[in-house]
């Protein structure tokens, strides 16, 4: 039988991917208006959060406790992490923008014009979501439960791969040929968490710091070119 710890994380998989995967949270706007909606689907995101980290407690506090015993090899890790980040995500960015132009695709993914939008409304939310809760989310997800749990019995480079196609398949908004080609640029980023993870001996700290650093940056950056 099913133990109730994997049962809770089977029931935080199953809705993270129906709230954020297949938009389940936009069936709360035809109960109530929009604003409210909006604001209760930021609120299912927090709860599911913590869920999530309270399904993962024993192991990142243990991976605490390893941390603060080298904290130096920490701060370098991170670092070494987050230029590797950046190195992967020009790479594959530069891959998507190649293959945009070749298709003759004009514009942005859906995502990033979602970002951009959600920004200038609420740039305070987005920014505390986007660079803090949505990292530990995804982080948690697709590092600390599928990947770990795929190397159980699948090779390790393999289970890098389909994890960092996960993560960038789930930034698709539609199935249309632009998000296809949109997704090619975060499928660096997943790779590039999921390397970092696992070369860190599988603590989750490593390609959460380097996750939130990432999108800190990016919306430095949204925030510096919307002035």
């Amino acid at each position: 039988m099913m133990s109730n710890k994997n049962k809770g994380i089977l029931i935080f998989a199953i809705l993270y991917t129906v709230l954020f995967v297949f938009d389940g949270a936009k069936l709360l706007s035809y109960l109530m208006p929009s604003a409210i909606a909006n604001y209760l689907k930021y609120l299912v995101y927090v709860v599911l959060a913590l869920y999530g980290s309270f399904l993962c407690k024993d192991r990142l506090i243990q991976q605490w406790k390893e941390i603060r015993k080298t904290k130096r090899k920490f701060f370098f890790g991170v670092l070494k992490g987050w230029l590797f980040l950046i190195l992967m995500t020009v790479i594959f960015e530069f891959v998507s923008e190649m293959l945009r132009q070749f298709l003759g695709l004009d514009g942005q993914s859906l995502n990033q014009s979602n970002l951009q939008s959600t920004f200038q409304d609420q740039p305070l939310l987005i920014a505390v979501f986007a660079c803090i809760i949505g990292p530990l989310m995804e982080e948690l997800l697709f590092r600390q439960i599928l990947l770990r749990y795929l190397r159980k019995s699948l090779p390790t480079w393999l289970s890098i791969f389909i994890v960092g196609l996960a993560f960038a398949l789930i930034h698709m908004h539609s199935l249309s040929l632009s998000e296809w080609v949109g997704a090619v640029g975060y499928l660096g980023g997943g790779l590039a968490f999921s390397i970092i993870y696992v070369k860190e001996k599988e603590n989750v700290y490593y390609p959460l710091l380097v996750h939130m650093l990432g999108n800190s940056l990016s919306f430095i950056i949204l925030a510096i070119g919307s002035m």
